[in-house]
Parts: structure tokens; C-alpha cells; sequence
């Protein structure tokens, strides 16, 4: 009582004195040099190139094949390779997968970026939504096409350039702390907990990698959530929830967007005609074809080919 009513006879004197806290920049990213999201063909391949600023590479679907002046390696889906300043690198597709890559160049300079130097590292769900937010706001901030793998330059939207692309450098910045702390400091848990934790996180994984092979399987053919069901002997409430923690939506609508994927491969690699592609994947009508795609994608199939088109032409 009587510390407490010391402190409210200075607060009513204005004796009472904060003292701020500074905490250090442990990782803080200068600028952005260019942000890259590519649904590439099967038979891509970049010559390479180096540049005095990071880059990181990261597999989002398929698998790429990535140099890094000395040698070859395959970066699957959920990996993120990081590029040094002054590295030469490469990649190239495998010629079978048409994979989707993230690639994003950044000015750097904190020493904590040692740890990336050389590193392969994989990616959580929380950093994955992390990526996929640095790309939202990319397409806010800037003019230009993230599909061009030949721009040296971002333009910025008048409008939207200052808020969007702060947004970008702290969730990058988040991106690395994340992968830093999560790389080099373990969390300790109890041990009850950690073995539940564990059981747990096994039986949602079996279950995932279940219903993924199910749906690669079956990507061909309409998917109904009864089937499903029967097949991994899951309620849809279970599925809808494990699917929502994993992939921040429902198992159907993850289907949907994995047959729009592999139509997009199609398009890109395939000599199939709209009407013979909706043949191909069980579409009733060309119509009905055209705009599921385009609820997927926000394009008709033919734009896609067309956009698709017009970039490796350029």
C-alpha cells in the first residue's frame, strides 16, 4: 500500500520517469530489388547470373534443379535455397514438372545473414503464409509482371508502392527471424507435451499425405466429399479442419485448385485444344471447364494460354 501510494504521489508530481527500451536490428532488410512469382514449362531453363545482394529460391510445386557454382542439386516443393552476394547460380526445370517458384532478391547487410550462406532450408506452415503474403503485396506495390524472369527493375504503382512495399520488407524480415530462431534456438516443452504434440502432428500427416495422394490419383475426375471421407474413414468435419490448419482452406477447394494447377501444366506443355483438356479432366462442358478455371485462376482458360504464350515469346 505504501509503494503504492508513493508512485501515485510522483505520477501526480510528474516524477516518474520511463525508461525506454532499444532493442537491436538483428535482421533488417535495406530494400527490395525484385520479387518473382513463375509457373514455368517443363523445359525451362536460366542460364544463371550473380549480383552483389541475397536471394532466396523457393519450390512451391514440383521441383527445380538449382547451381550454385558448384554444383547441382534439386530443390523440392517446401525448400528454400538461399543464394549469397556474388554467387553465381542457375536453375532449369526436370523436363517432366512444370513447377511454380518464388524468387526474391534483397539487399542485406546484417551480420545474422551468415547463417544462410550455403543453406538449403525448409519452410513451416507460418512461414509459408509469411511467403505467400511478401507475394499479395508485391502484386500492390508494383506495375510490373512477377512472371518475368529478365526484369532488373520493379516499377512501383503510385498509390500503393509505400505501405505495400513496407509490408513486403517486414514479412520477409519476419521470414528470416523465423527461420533463424526456428533453426537455432529449440523450444522446450514437457515432455507429456512434446509426445502428444508429436502423436498428433503423425496422425495429421497420415491423413494429409492420404487424402494427397487420393486427390493426385484422382485429378482427372470430379472429387465428392463423401468418397473422400470413405476412403481416408475421416469425418468431413475432421478433414475440414485439419485441411484449414494445414493449408488455410477446405479439402475440396484444395483440390480444386490442385486440378487448376495441373491444368495450367497442360496448357503450357501440351498440344490438347480447350475442348479436348476438358475432355481430358472430366469436365461435363467447355463451359462449365472454362469457368471453374477461371474461379481458380481469375482468367479463362484461353487468357492463361494466351498470357502463358505472350511470356515465352518475350
Amino acid at each position: 500500500m505504501k509503494k503504492s501510494r508513493l508512485y501515485e504521489k510522483k505520477a501526480a508530481q510528474g516524477a516518474i520517469h520511463f525508461v525506454p527500451f532499444y532493442p537491436e536490428k538483428f535482421i533488417s532488410v535495406e530494400s527490395i530489388m525484385t520479387v518473382h512469382y513463375f509457373e514455368y514449362k517443363s523445359t525451362f531453363s536460366f542460364a544463371g547470373e550473380k549480383h552483389n545482394f541475397w536471394e532466396l529460391v523457393c519450390v512451391d510445386k514440383g521441383e527445380v534443379d538449382i547451381f550454385n557454382g558448384a554444383q547441382w542439386r534439386v530443390l523440392k516443393r517446401g525448400e528454400i535455397q538461399f543464394h549469397q552476394p556474388n554467387e553465381f547460380h542457375s536453375l532449369k526445370a526436370n523436363g517432366k514438372t512444370s513447377p511454380n517458384v518464388i524468387v526474391i532478391s534483397f539487399v542485406c547487410n546484417s551480420s545474422a545473414m551468415d547463417f544462410f550462406r550455403n543453406k538449403t532450408l525448409s519452410f513451416t506452415d507460418k512461414e509459408q503464409m509469411l511467403l505467400s503474403q511478401i507475394i499479395a503485396y508485391a502484386r500492390d506495390a508494383f506495375v510490373t509482371p512477377l512472371d518475368d524472369p529478365y526484369i532488373t527493375r520493379m516499377t512501383a504503382r503510385k498509390y500503393s508502392a509505400s505501405w505495400a512495399g513496407q509490408l513486403i520488407l517486414l514479412n520477409l524480415e519476419l521470414l528470416l527471424l523465423s527461420l533463424y530462431q526456428r533453426y537455432n534456438a529449440g523450444i522446450s516443452f514437457h515432455k507429456q507435451e512434446r509426445i502428444s504434440s508429436y502423436t498428433r502432428a503423425s496422425y495429421e500427416n497420415k491423413i494429409i499425405e492420404h487424402a494427397l495422394s487420393y486427390f493426385s490419383k484422382n485429378i482427372r475426375f470430379p472429387m465428392h466429399a463423401s468418397k473422400l471421407c470413405n476412403e481416408l474413414h475421416v469425418s468431413y468435419d475432421l478433414l475440414k479442419a485439419i485441411f484449414a490448419k494445414r493449408f488455410h482452406c477446405g479439402p475440396m477447394k484444395y483440390f480444386s485448385r490442385m486440378r487448376v494447377e495441373e491444368i495450367k501444366a497442360e496448357i503450357r506443355n501440351s498440344s490438347m485444344n480447350m475442348t479436348e483438356l476438358a475432355s481430358h479432366f472430366g469436365y461435363s462442358s467447355i463451359h462449365y471447364f472454362s469457368r471453374s478455371f477461371k474461379k481458380e485462376s481469375g482468367m479463362s482458360p484461353t487468357e492463361y494460354a494466351t498470357s502463358i504464350q505472350a511470356r515465352s515469346e518475350s
